[in-house]
């Protein structure tokens, strides 16, 4: 079949193409992914009009929760010829509590991607549409490009969510005399963002959400960094001695994703549906098992044989997400 022209919506702001931010494709580690597997288009939801579908042959719709009325009313007025993907977005626990419209947007679609493996057969008891465990492609080379060798790292831990999160990984470490540090978005300032800034958070100080670390958490040995660009994200953290990421959700897992393509061993629940593949050795059963992941913390720090065996990993192991990959598998799963 030819090439299909593909458009994704999403919540980010902007509209762009995929031939215009080539770059972007060497470490995009998220949904926009499928923007350059397919050399498509990009649109913010909000923006979007049934006029903006017109001349596609693949909506991919990230299901925002914000959007999801929205995404009803742009699915249903899609041209005949379209086929409609609904890309569910974040934890599938928060799928779990009835909300108006998500069986809709379901049902009026062509075939729902399911981002966690385990969570396929819940999805497919809320809809008759197809479900498939596809999740995003993965530029893992880019990424890899990026790591720090392994006698260049620092002796600490980077704890993997925003510091407003959750703090069960800082609850692991903090005893532990180790290092660690952890991130939390910033406020940005522009012109366009100003107003809307100082009405919801009554400030435009970029360290306001930092402040709030620092209040909640009270501890001086945390150290906390803004949110940087990916390329940043990945150099600096690539540095890092390990990860800790003792995440709740049924998510994609990108954290594992990351530190698997950047040789950091990390520390991750099997909810996230990739510890297994990527860390089987570093991996734990949930959230709660804080004293294993103490173990694994001190087993990484004092035993070189076990840091390295676990850090390397190799590229093959990526090659189910190579983004040639993923794309056969979508079209597969719309068309046969």
């Amino acid at each position: 079949m030819p090439e299909p022209k593909v458009l994704l919506l999403h919540w980010n702001s902007g509209r762009w193409r995929a031939k215009d931010r080539a770059a972007q494709a060497l470490t995009e580690n998220s949904c926009e992914s499928w923007i350059f597997a397919f050399g498509g288009d990009y649109l913010n939801t909000s923006r979007a009009r049934p006029s903006d579908l017109s001349g596609y042959d693949i909506i991919i719709a990230n299901s925002d929760p914000i959007h999801l009325e929205k995404l009803c009313a742009l699915s249903a007025s899609r041209p005949a010829s379209c086929k409609w993907v609904t890309l569910l977005e974040g934890d599938a626990l928060d799928y779990i509590k009835p909300r108006p419209f998500i069986r809709e947007l379901l049902d009026s679609s062509d075939l729902v991607n399911c981002i966690n493996k385990y969570t396929e057969g819940f999805f497919k008891k809320i809809t008759s549409v197809p479900v498939r465990f596809i999740g995003f492609p993965y530029p893992a080379e880019g990424i890899r490009s990026l790591a720090t060798p392994f006698d260049k790292r620092r002796k600490d831990i980077f704890l993997a969510p925003m510091l407003l999160s959750r703090w069960l990984e800082y609850i692991v470490v903090k005893d532990l005399g180790i290092p660690f540090y952890g991130y939390e978005k910033k406020i940005t300032r522009t012109l366009r963002t100003l107003h809307k800034n100082f009405l919801r958070y009554g400030t435009n100080n970029s360290n306001y959400f930092l402040n709030i670390v620092h209040s909640i958490y009270k501890d001086p040995l945390l150290q906390m960094k803004k949110a940087a660009p990916l390329k940043d994200f990945f150099r600096h953290n690539g540095g890092a001695h390990i990860w800790l990421n003792m995440d709740h959700r049924y998510t994609w897992g990108r954290y594992v994703l990351d530190a698997a393509a950047l040789q950091v061993p990390i520390i991750a629940t099997r909810s996230t549906g990739q510890a297994e593949h990527f860390f089987p050795s570093t991996m734990i059963e949930n959230e709660f098992e804080v004293e294993k992941a103490v173990d694994l913390i001190k087993k990484l720090f004092s035993d070189p044989e076990f840091y390295q065996e676990a850090a390397s990993v190799p590229i093959e192991r990526f090659d189910h997400l190579r983004p040639e990959v993923k794309k056969k598998e979508l079209l597969e799963a719309l068309y046969s």
